[in-house]
């Protein structure tokens, strides 16, 4: 694969993602749509390196969005381990623990709702792979991890169905996509994309900004953990990662059964960046 960032689109098992999703039975005429979700003034952006943990990070990422919106803002207590995401989703897939060859979506989904994530003070991030990977996760910090998990899943195949998910304030969104040079942002906005060749990446989509296509629909904030940080999606660019057959994109939340809350990312509308 010529753009290999961690992950790995080739070994990822849809159908069992698909099978455990938790569907949406609401509309976008149930709750109000706020004008802008920006994340940025409050999320940190940290970056993966020379490790291929980019899974790991866009996990991480998501949850710490999704459990900011559960209790009203961000906290330094709630900032999740990324290397920890990683070895543990490595472990829940067979093979993969003890080198640094990336990791699934699904192994990710297993972790955040089986184990739960480690804040990052019990295990700071660092490069590069760890020599002790396979012992260096311990039952102590399995059990510190165990009360940030999340409770359901949702598989997202169209702009509609993601837009759904932000606006909503159910949760944040895990992605796993090919990748290669055109998907990074030369001024922040990304406009097109080369789906004929490269490797794979994950990344979080964390909002949408006021920016919209000609069809009004807005465009969404991603935060990549690889080269440059945030990015304006265009609507198009979905579009095509959609209908693309190595694309796994779903919803993450801390509720088991999603439900609109918007008035919980009031926060985050009401004081946005720039």
């Amino acid at each position: 694969m010529s753009e290999f960032t961690g992950y790995d689109p080739t070994i990822e098992n849809r159908d069992a993602i698909k099978a455990s999703s938790v569907e949406i039975a609401f509309t976008m005429r149930d709750f109000s749509v706020p004008d802008q979700i920006d994340p940025r003034p409050f999320m940190r952006h940290d970056k993966q390196g020379s490790m291929g943990s980019c899974q790991g990070f866009s996990l991480t990422n998501s949850c710490e969005f999704v459990w900011a919106i559960a209790q009203g803002g961000f906290s330094p207590e709630r900032q999740l381990s990324a290397l920890f995401a990683y070895l543990e989703s490595q472990r829940q897939s067979n093979g993969l623990l003890g080198t640094d060859r990336g990791s699934t979506i699904e192994a990710g989904l297993k972790v955040a709702t089986q184990i739960g994530l480690l804040p990052e003070r019990d295990l700071p991030y660092r490069t590069p792979y760890p020599s002790n990977a396979r012992t260096l996760i311990t039952d102590d910090m399995r059990m510190k991890a165990f009360p940030y998990q999340i409770g359901s899943h949702t598989w997202l195949d169209s702009y509609d169905a993601i837009f759904r998910y932000l606006a909503s304030g159910v949760g944040a969104v895990h992605t796993g996509t090919i990748w290669n040079d055109s998907f990074y942002s030369r001024n922040g906005v990304l406009e097109s994309v080369n789906l004929r060749n490269g490797g794979g990446h994950a990344t979080a989509w964390l909002g949408y900004s006021k920016r919209k296509d000609s069809r009004g629909r807005n465009y969404i904030w991603r935060l990549n953990s690889h080269n440059d940080s945030w990015t304006e999606i265009a609507p198009s660019v979905i579009d095509a990662l959609c209908r693309h057959s190595w694309t796994s994109i779903v919803g993450v939340s801390d509720l088991s059964t999603p439900i609109p809350r918007p008035e919980k990312v009031s926060w985050v509308v009401a004081r946005p960046l720039g």
